[in-house]
């Protein structure tokens, strides 16, 4: 089901809104990581006390957080969190692969020089993270970017703002916990060659084998988490 997208309407200033998006993503993290358990019930002004903002954020965040899935209304009107399972892991999974295989052939068809160029250089700084926040910025940063050069400009910010993030949390479409900057640089290089170079069957497979080592990471990981073991870091 594809999802409408989100348009808060109580926010006016800058300010408001990206205290709006912080509390969206803060919650949103803690939905899918099960921070906040299933059934779990949310309550606006105990979150807004936890996460030191009005309510108004904390308000338009469950707002969307409804229209997205993440938390249903009871027959009381409370919000509770919704319940996740080992398919939505693999559901969207298969839908990244999906995605960045037609995104690649569409790349390798569509990419200028100067597209190709800024892909690179973003390439650059997975090299030079600092720490692992930095890395899975950059990450994202280039797959976003592979994105705009496949798609056209709506399409784009659509699966950017709507899809991409809640697969970003929950399928490890990044280098992994712990992984090195150096290895995230080739690894992407290597990638990044391939779609550049004009040939989109060779584009679109590369891409899927690509997507699809991230899904086995994050099926692995969920399944050690779910266990109680510690995450592995290669």
């Amino acid at each position: 089901m594809w999802l409408v997208p989100f348009s808060p309407r109580s926010l006016h200033t800058p300010m408001s809104h990206k205290a709006y998006e912080a509390t969206y993503a803060t919650l949103r993290r803690e939905l899918l990581g099960d921070v906040i358990g299933p059934g779990a019930r949310l309550r606006e002004i105990e979150l807004a006390e936890r996460l030191n903002v009005s309510r108004t954020p904390v308000r338009e965040a469950l707002r969307r957080l409804e229209s997205d899935g993440f938390v249903e209304r009871t027959s009381s009107g409370g919000l509770v969190a919704t319940s996740s399972s080992l398919d939505d892991l693999g559901d969207l999974g298969l839908l990244r692969i999906e995605v960045d295989g037609l995104a690649a052939r569409l790349a390798a068809a569509r990419g200028t020089d100067d597209e190709w160029a800024n892909a690179f250089f973003l390439v650059s700084q997975l090299r030079t993270a600092a720490d692992d926040a930095e890395l899975a910025h950059a990450h994202r940063l280039l797959h976003r970017e592979i994105y705009a050069i496949a798609f056209s400009p709506r399409l784009a910010a659509f699966y950017n703002g709507n899809l991409l993030p809640y697969i970003e949390e929950v399928v490890n479409v990044g280098p992994g916990r712990g992984a090195d900057p150096e290895g995230a640089f080739r690894q992407h290089l290597e990638l990044v060659r391939v779609l550049s170079s004009g040939d989109p069957e060779a584009a679109a497979v590369a891409a899927r084998e690509h997507a699809a080592s991230g899904v086995r990471y994050a099926k692995t990981t969920s399944e050690l988490a779910s266990a109680g073991a510690p995450p592995r870091t290669s």
